[in-house]
């Protein structure tokens, strides 16, 4: 039972991340390399790996209609370490889409 402890605990220590929720305005771009691209109001274009299913339900953001459309755009931030290069890695993921013009 020991030995289960000390596993779970090594796992738990090993791997360690961080989430944080946010939020921005921002002009949709489109879809580029894979990653879903955003212009803030300041000019800061914005990168997502990922979104969630419930944000595509309501916006198919792959649908080239949307580009240039404006967002209020709630997103995860995950920073997690890399085990093999001890990096850290941040990944953002799109969870809520509200079009602020149509």
């Amino acid at each position: 039972m020991r030995t289960i402890s000390i596993l779970l605990f090594a796992l738990a220590t090993a791997v360690v991340s961080t989430f944080t929720t946010e939020t921005f305005t921002g002009n949709y771009a489109g879809l580029e390399n894979d990653m879903y691209v955003f212009t803030t109001d300041d000019g800061t274009t914005m990168e997502f790996d990922d979104i969630s299913p419930e944000a595509l339900e309501k916006y198919a953001l792959t649908d080239e209609t949307f580009i240039g459309k404006t967002f209020k755009v709630s997103y995860e931030s995950l920073t997690y370490t890399d085990e093999e290069t001890e990096e850290d890695i941040l990944k953002y993921t799109i969870i809520d889409l509200e079009l602020l013009e149509e």
